[in-house]
């Protein structure tokens, strides 16, 4: 009886400055959700103001951001940004596609491959994400950061913003959008393609002059576990690069995009002078007319490939 009535008392005593502890924590709660919303929607703002896109329904644009590893400390239901990755892939693909066949109608099936594969590739999508600061809007678990930096992350992201537009607005507007962002990419395909396949590039003008290329190793030092080789490259007998990587695959791959360049002057140079040769010859010699025609067929094959492999 009397340890009821002791707690009788203390909760008479300390009911007013619960109550208003109470009151207190909820109109901060208020406060921080007020200050949370009013976050989220500027963030949000400067995104669409970033993509040049305002969404209709935010819940995508938001759910495009979520990264997986977030999902699993959440409290709140959350979903990942993984299946509009999987829809954006599909989508972009055929958008990239779709303007790459109407842009370079003098390209064949292999060279639009080229260019199609230079410009839905990993690493540089990820650099469009960047240039987007997608990144920047990650929603990650605490701690995890560093994923911001990660070009796999940054692909992903791209990606499910992609497919987001898509389910918002359809696929003509995510066509206008995409293109918005590609258009400046376009001026660059040459490097693009080289990059993606230097290698193969300088093949294919090797074969305009006949030419033989060489991946000459110069040496080889460190562990076995962590080599580094030097490679020469030579074309037609001559020294073009010497470049160091951490295999032979990447350092002839180095060679070719430092070689190239150069060797992509060295071609056309050659092929115009065939071409002046020719066309000052006599007309009824049909020798000479023929290898002007030829010199004239291989001048334009080395600026078809300068535009789509070089």
């Amino acid at each position: 009886m009397q340890m009821e009535l002791r707690k009788y008392i203390l909760k008479r005593m300390f009911k007013p400055e619960v109550a208003k502890r109470a009151k207190a924590m909820r109109r901060e709660k208020i406060a921080r959700d007020a200050s949370s919303a009013f976050s989220e929607k500027l963030r949000c703002g400067r995104l669409q103001k970033r993509l040049g896109y305002k969404f209709k329904n935010l819940d995508l644009l938001r759910e495009s951001l979520v990264h997986p590893g977030y999902v699993g400390v959440s409290k709140g239901k959350v979903r990942s940004n993984q299946r509009l990755e999987f829809l954006g892939d599909a989508v972009l693909q055929c958008v990239i596609t779709e303007a790459v066949y109407k842009k370079f109608d003098s390209m064949d099936e292999g060279d639009l491959t080229k260019v199609r594969i230079a410009l839905t590739q990993g690493t540089f999508l990820a650099e469009l994400s960047r240039a987007l600061d997608l990144p920047k809007y990650l929603v990650v678990a605490h701690g995890s950061e560093a994923l911001r930096e990660m070009p796999s992350v940054a692909e992903d992201l791209f990606e499910a913003v992609v497919g987001a537009i898509y389910l918002d607005a359809g696929f003509e507007k995510t066509r206008e959008v995409l293109l918005s962002w590609y258009r400046r990419r376009f001026d660059d395909l040459p490097s693009l393609v080289q990059s993606h396949n230097p290698k193969g590039a300088l093949q294919e003008l090797a074969v305009h002059l006949g030419d033989s290329i060489e991946y000459r190793v110069v040496s080889q030092s460190g562990p076995a576990h962590q080599k580094v080789f030097e490679i020469e490259l030579l074309i037609g007998g001559k020294p073009y690069a010497t470049v160091s990587a951490s295999s032979k695959k990447a350092a002839e791959s180095r060679a070719a995009k430092a070689a190239i360049k150069e060797y992509s002057k060295v071609v056309e140079d050659a092929l115009r002078k065939r071409q002046a040769a020719a066309s000052g010859n006599k007309p009824q010699k049909k020798s000479s007319a023929k290898r002007g025609r030829g010199a004239a067929s291989r001048s334009g094959a080395v600026k078809r490939a300068g535009e789509a492999a070089v």
